[in-house]
């Protein structure tokens, strides 16, 4: 069926073969069209103009120990800005400082209104009263590091089980 004549202020009333009017078809594509071109929009609204490089990403607070219970932990800090639109917070942890062969990440997505990013990465599975050594890191998706990496090892002692 053919449907011509129409202009985005035209509406009409098409009839279908079988006899029914095809206005709520009608409205049900322009509805899913006009959705479609404002994700798009909202989307493109989102990227990075091009040739404008970010600042190098640099942790502006903490890290820090927010919270730790007998078996988590919860690790947060701060960095002067994202630096794509979906990142991953990243601790590395071990039960020694020199072996922090242990990973939790968080994934993170960036809101370009702000000139920061608070990171919060909850790590699991732990040992009671135990002491963890950890540093933190931001990178993309891929893995690719992002900067935002801590130069020192923080750490932390779980509680007592309860």
């Amino acid at each position: 069926m053919m449907i011509g004549g129409l202009t985005p202020t035209t509406m009409r009333s098409v009839k279908h073969p079988c006899g029914r009017h095809m206005s709520r078809l009608l409205l049900f594509v322009i509805a899913v069209s006009a959705s479609i071109l404002t994700f798009s929009l909202q989307t493109a609204s989102q990227q990075r103009p091009s040739g404008k490089k970010a600042p190098r990403m640099q942790i502006i607070k903490g890290p820090a120990l927010e919270s730790a219970t007998d078996k988590s932990a919860i690790i947060r800090w701060t960095t002067n800005t994202g630096g794509s639109l979906i990142e991953h917070s990243v601790v590395h942890y071990g039960t020694e400082p020199k072996n922090l062969n242990r990973r939790a990440e968080s994934p993170n997505r960036w809101n370009q209104n702000l000139h920061y990013m608070n990171h919060r990465v909850s790590v699991m599975n732990l040992t009671p009263r135990t002491t963890y050594y950890y540093t933190v890191e931001s990178v993309r998706g891929d893995g690719t590091p992002l900067g935002g990496r801590s130069n020192t090892i923080n750490q932390f002692t779980t509680r007592q089980q309860q």
